[in-house]
């Protein structure tokens, strides 16, 4: 494709192609090349993507300056996501990384498994922004199953909607990247972000985060690639509801954060064992409703699409 000749629609639908070809596949500056050339002739679409590629260090070298510089260019030719972006990540007009990327304060309530919490993980603007964009686009959440595709399944009953490691969204992105600089895990081992929402009566019956043994044959694949599910965070996005706690039942202990507070429990010991305490639940909730953001860690990177 010839990136002087092409729409922007068109220069963008390539350089997506592009990173989500298979492993070896992938071209990431070719698909910077393609969405700065887009940028070029206007499109606000892409200088928001050029955040995320700045952002999350895609095909050039990581720099937050350049995606703020860009999100600010798209908000400047009208773009009204991305004024919003900059409003709730800096609302003094310049974005404070230094505090952004500060150690969180953790509380540590068990060692095995490492269970943690942090109070004010994310602010009030950030946790209302998600819940905006999740909520038009709920639809039931399925599970996987070792035996075929994603299903709707008796353990939960919510509904809630997914953002990609690529999401044009530098809300998304700098919560992953705050998320990774907790963990201390790279931002590309991160599944696709996931806000969950429940209902009266709605429940994430007891599980594991990780792939128990008996799974492993239907998921071979998908451990050869990305491996075990290494940690959970889980930030609690709003607290006027009543009912459902995250039950560790096997800790006798339960839990519900304060709007933007963070719960972390690794599924893995540091030896790379699965943590059998680590079984845990979202108990119904009686009133209100609960929104949840969801982020799981892979042992590898996972595929960016």
């Amino acid at each position: 494709m010839s990136v002087d000749s092409a729409s922007p629609k068109a220069l963008l639908h390539a350089a997506y192609r592009m990173l989500a070809a298979p492993e070896g596949e992938a071209d990431p500056q070719r698909a910077v090349e393609m969405v700065r050339a887009a940028c070029a002739q206007g499109s606000t679409e892409a200088w928001r993507y050029n955040a995320t590629f700045a952002a999350l260090g895609i095909g050039q070298p990581q720099s937050v300056e350049t995606a703020f510089a860009s999100l600010g260019r798209a908000a400047a030719l009208g773009d009204e996501a991305a004024a919003a972006q900059l409003k709730i990540l800096a609302p003094s007009g310049n974005f404070d990384a230094a505090a952004w990327f500060a150690p969180s304060p953790t509380i540590q309530y068990c060692d095995s498994p490492r269970l943690y919490t942090v109070e004010g993980f994310l602010g009030k603007a950030a946790c209302d922004w998600f819940i905006r964009a999740a909520r038009p686009r709920l639809e039931p959440v399925r599970i996987k199953t070792p035996d075929g595709g994603p299903v709707i399944h008796p353990t939960r009953n919510n509904s809630g909607a997914g953002f990609s490691p690529l999401a044009r969204d530098l809300v998304v992105q700098m919560t992953r990247l705050r998320m990774a600089a907790a963990l201390g895990l790279p931002v590309a081992c991160q599944e696709d972000t996931n806000v969950l929402h429940y209902g009266p009566g709605q429940e994430y019956k007891r599980h594991y985060d990780f792939i128990t043994p008996g799974e492993e044959h239907g998921f071979a694949d998908e451990l050869r690639l990305v491996g075990q599910r290494v940690v959970t965070l889980l930030v609690y996005l709003n607290d006027d509801y009543e009912g459902g706690e995250t039950e560790f039942p096997r800790l006798n202990w339960r839990y519900k954060g304060k709007a933007g507070d963070a719960l972390i429990f690794w599924n893995l010991s540091a030896a790379g064992e699965r943590e059998p305490f680590s079984l845990h639940g979202g108990l119904p909730v009686i009133s209100g409703e609960k929104w949840l953001l969801s982020q799981w860690v892979r042992q590898r990177p996972t595929p960016l699409r």
